[in-house]
């Protein structure tokens, strides 16, 4: 036997040395015309099995690295040619990392095919990249704060914005400690549109007790808010506070004063030698007329860009008031509305407001420091933008002039 098997092996040996080297040529060249190396740009990386107190910068709930990667694949010509950046993803386990700085290597064994007719194993040979440095980060949980900001959009017609309350949140938000530090600096901000709210779904939520003031309760859809270390991801406000979220319009109208309007001139200390009492009164017609020594506007008002709780408050509180001023200096006097005590009106205002929504036991409501303030500055607002009307599309001016010894006013 041994000797038929060396006679085999050494029988013509050259020849079949030969023929041995040209099969090895002839394969290499034929297994190379088969295979091909390409790069791949763009592969998303999924991570698993992170410790439960790490995580990564950028890492999407999903398990996905915000960053990816490019790998140059080589293999079968008839797969490797035709591989996009979707077909395939890189699967990496955390738990393999030995420190927080893991450099990754990647292999063939961690690639996922994502589509079903591609069978990755088999038709992939080698795997090449550039150094992968992927970055264990501590997983921390910090309330970051969401301002409220100016609203986009036109109010509903007939209707006028006031505020929104509650001005700011707080998002509860995990990630990456640096992430999570430089959110709590920036902050989160949003902006609803006015334009989305509709004047039927506001005519319907007229209050019987203030129905010019109405609230908007902002719905659902609208309580949501981008993560920027998340690729923007949209979550759900998960402060409590969210659920009393609210925007309040005015109802545009003209309200009536029902009372007559104290006038009276105020002659400044610099120009009194030659403008005071005594040189120029206030001259009466139909429009000005006197109640015991006291000057009043006698012509019905109606009052606009205010609210019915803000009239009630300051209708026995309010003035005209017309500014002396030498002849040679003005020819029509200026004139503005003034308001008795303001800042006793504005308490009474925000007491008022209390009331009309106690509940329906009669207990008043604590009002949080920060919506006192978003009343009062409500009652401020209110009274630098009251406008007082003749007729309902009649503006009051007033025309104040010297003539003789007298301050005529004339309405028009």
């Amino acid at each position: 036997m041994e000797s038929m098997i060396s006679k085999i092996l050494l029988h013509n040996w050259q020849r079949k040395l030969v023929a041995l080297l040209t099969a090895i040529v002839i394969w290499f060249f034929v297994n190379s015309s088969m295979n091909e190396t390409v790069t791949i740009p763009n592969i998303t990386v999924r991570v698993i099995n992170l410790p439960a107190d790490k995580t990564i910068q950028g890492l999407l709930p999903n398990g996905i690295l915000s960053r990816r990667i490019a790998l140059t694949l080589s293999g079968s010509k008839d797969v490797v040619a035709d591989l996009e950046p979707g077909d395939l993803e890189v699967l990496l386990d955390a738990s393999m990392a030995e420190s927080n700085e893991w450099v990754v290597v990647v292999s063939k064994k961690n690639l996922i095919s994502l589509n079903p007719s591609i069978d990755l194993a088999r038709n992939i040979r080698q795997v090449y990249h550039s150094e992968f440095v992927i970055r264990l980060s501590r997983l921390i949980t910090a309330k970051i704060p969401i301002i409220i900001g100016p609203p986009t959009g036109i109010s509903p017609q007939g209707y006028e914005i006031l505020d929104i309350w509650p001005q700011r949140l707080m998002q509860s938000v995990s990630g990456a400690e640096e992430d999570i530090h430089w959110l709590a600096d920036e902050g989160l901000e949003i902006n609803f549109d006015l334009s989305e709210i509709s004047k039927i779904e506001l005519d319907t939520l007229k209050s019987s007790k203030r129905s010019d003031e109405v609230s908007f309760p902002v719905p659902a859809k609208w309580k949501k808010v981008a993560i920027p270390f998340r690729s923007n991801i949209v979550e759900d406000f998960n402060d409590p506070e969210a659920q009393n979220l609210r925007i309040d319009f005015l109802r545009k109208d003209l309200i009536p004063l029902d009372k007559e309007i104290p006038i009276r001139i105020f002659y400044p200390l610099v120009d009194l030698d030659k403008v005071n009492p005594q040189s120029y009164s206030l001259a009466l017609n139909d429009e000005i007329q006197s109640k015991l020594g006291v000057p009043f506007f006698s012509k019905h008002l109606y009052v606009a860009e205010v609210s019915r709780l803000f009239v009630d408050v300051v209708r026995n509180s309010i003035e005209i008031v017309i500014v002396a001023a030498p002849k040679n200096q003005r020819k029509v006097l200026p004139w503005s509305i003034q308001f008795i005590q303001p800042r006793h009106l504005e308490d009474t205002y925000v007491s008022y407001f209390i009331a009309s929504t106690s509940n329906s036991k009669g207990i008043k409501d604590v009002l949080p420091k920060e919506k006192e303030e978003l009343l009062r500055k409500r009652f401020r607002d209110y009274m630098q933008r009251m406008t007082l009307f003749l007729t309902d599309e009649k503006k009051l001016h007033l025309k104040n002039t010297i003539e003789g010894d007298q301050i005529k006013v004339v309405a028009y």
